[in-house]
């Protein structure tokens, strides 16, 4: 599948992604990074790592001019990329900014997860749709739908948010925060147990099914936090602390 073509539509810069990455890569001494949906490169060619892939079907800049020693641009789908390069390295921080959709992102995190060790960090874009029409997993149907509404936004997130709820429920394994301001909500996912975990669909069928209204009902299983707070999570855990941390306590059955 290809990955997603709505960069254009995004406030330039990146600049809200480019922080976190650092303020990520500081904290766990990241050397290594992997990115899935580059676009125009914004994020990606804004950062500094020993070794960095980029990996788009078509990269919206000229990649000569940003090739250099441990630099690699893959022009091709994630779905290739993971099949053919997927198990040859492992990289500290995967930033998953493809495809807007369930499915793809689902897929390309599952994939991921051959190119990671134990202290791999995730962070997931578009994971916080803004209306019915952003969370839309058509983007063009959802441009349509917004304006025959009377609606000029061009803002499009897709169904994305539904991976937060696969990860809750089927990777006890795992911890998550999302950020709510200071930039696009994006989910952090880095390894550490659950704690009380407690699956509150068990049913990849059910999320798959899951609306816009239905996470409305349901947003705390995104784990909303500030940067800061999130950032304050993050750390703890990454010390030891089982306080506090994604997922604990999560539970609407």
């Amino acid at each position: 599948m290809e990955e997603a073509q709505a960069d254009d539509k995004k406030p330039s810069g990146g600049s809200h992604s480019v922080r976190r990455i650092r303020r990520i890569a500081e904290h766990v001494d990241a050397r290594t990074y992997l990115e899935v949906g580059v676009a125009k490169g914004r994020t990606f060619n804004a950062l500094t790592f020993d070794r960095k892939v980029a990996v788009d079907p078509r990269f919206r800049f000229d990649i000569a001019d940003h090739r250099k020693a441990g630099v690699d641009f893959h022009e091709l789908t994630s779905d290739r990329y993971f099949s053919e390069y997927g198990a040859l390295q492992k990289f500290d921080i995967v930033f998953l900014d493809g495809l807007h959709t369930f499915q793809q992102t689902l897929r390309d995190f599952c994939n991921s997860l051959a190119c990671a060790h134990a202290r791999t960090v995730w962070l997931i874009d578009d994971v916080l749709p803004i209306d019915v029409f952003s969370a839309w997993p058509v983007q063009k149907e959802a441009y349509q739908f917004r304006k025959r509404a009377g609606g000029d936004s061009a803002a499009w997130h897709g169904d994305v948010f539904k991976v937060v709820f696969f990860i809750h429920d089927f990777f006890p394994m795992f911890r998550y925060v999302t950020f709510k301001d200071q930039g696009n909500p994006q989910t952090l996912v880095w390894k550490a147990p659950q704690a009380n975990f407690a699956p509150i669909f068990d049913s990849l069928e059910a999320i798959e099914r899951l609306s816009y209204f239905d996470l409305l009902k349901r947003e705390t299983v995104l784990n909303l936090q500030s940067e800061e707070d999130g950032f304050g999570l993050f750390l703890a855990s990454l010390r030891g602390s089982h306080e506090g941390g994604a997922g604990s306590g999560v539970s609407e059955k």
